[in-house]
């Protein structure tokens, strides 16, 4: 993984975080299921870099 990446899926993570805040009532469990992913993804990288 490259911090480019990483860049990236911080940025699709906000992107999903927004979208659910700004529809709670919509039907958005695949972007719910991608975020947990994502989170995960980041969180493993900063744990195994720092």
């Amino acid at each position: 993984m490259t911090d480019a990446s990483i860049a990236a899926w911080e940025s699709e993570l906000k992107a999903i975080l927004e979208r659910i805040r700004t529809h709670p009532s919509a039907d958005l469990a695949s972007e719910r299921q991608r975020a947990v992913v994502l989170e995960k993804l980041i969180g493993d990288y900063h744990r195994t870099k720092g």
